[in-house]
């Protein structure tokens, strides 16, 4: 995909009127392609959201707990607010990452649609007769609200761990301020929030797991669902599903558009 919209790009650039159309249309259906792509890269986007509400959610009850537990000042009680906030803080943490791997899937995939939706909208200015790049550009312009909405109630999830996770964190520093040295928990030494310390992500001298080769995650069925409702209305080429056609590269008896 990158040297097909490299070889469109250098056709663009020559600045003939007789390749502009054809090749602003062909390098809208490659980076639709890439925008595909990208999506394929991370979790779909409303189950993530739906976790981290969830552990937004576990996280509020955790603070009350907290809160509870401080006010009361039994030292079981707040083991027992101590012991919680640290699960659910787990939760959040991987919630968290989750979220914003997705934010950054969405986001590469809202790029690559929105410069794909305005490759379709020139070519149509140069042709206004070319109904193929019409259909597209009104596909995308629909496929693309509904990636906006996305990114909305993911960025909407984010924040809301992040509110929680800041309170949550700053009550357990209270308990464990609080609870005496023998009844501590065991570990909560060293129990500190790694990411608090690290929000743009692990240092330098830390790797990250072995990747798993050879597994891509898939579209997820919501988004495929409302991928194909765009293009159900395919007679032609219109933003084919599983690949752009295209001819031999040294096949030059017929146009590759």
């Amino acid at each position: 995909m990158r040297e097909a919209e490299a070889s469109l790009e250098t056709a663009l650039a020559s600045q003939d009127q007789r390749l502009q159309s054809p090749a602003l249309y062909n390098v809208g259906l490659v980076r639709f392609r890439q925008g595909v792509e990208e999506l394929k890269k991370g979790p779909p986007a409303k189950p993530t959201a739906a976790r981290g509400q969830s552990a937004a959610q576990q996280a509020d009850a955790a603070v009350r707990q907290a809160e509870d537990a401080l006010a009361g000042n039994d030292v079981q009680t707040m083991v027992a607010a101590y012991l919680r906030g640290r699960g659910v803080r787990k939760e959040l943490k991987a919630a968290t990452e989750a979220v914003r791997r997705a934010l950054k899937v969405y986001g590469a995939a809202l790029s690559k649609w929105e410069r794909s939706s305005g490759d379709f909208k020139s070519a149509l200015e140069l042709d206004s007769a070319n109904s193929d790049a019409r259909h597209n550009a009104e596909v995308l312009d629909r496929c693309i609200a509904k990636l906006v909405d996305s990114v909305r109630e993911l960025q909407q999830a984010a924040n809301g761990m992040g509110d929680k996770k800041q309170q949550l964190g700053d009550l357990m520093k209270q308990l464990k301020g609080r609870i005496p040295a023998p009844d501590m928990p065991p570990g909560a030494a060293g129990d500190e929030e790694e990411d608090e310390d690290q929000p743009l992500g692990p240092k330098p001298d830390q790797e990250e797991g072995p990747a798993k080769e050879g597994k891509e995650m898939a579209l997820s069925p919501e988004q495929a669902g409302w991928l194909l409702e765009g293009y159900k209305l395919d007679t032609e080429r219109r933003l084919p599903m599983g690949g752009v056609e295209s001819g031999q590269p040294k096949d030059r008896s017929r146009p590759t558009w």
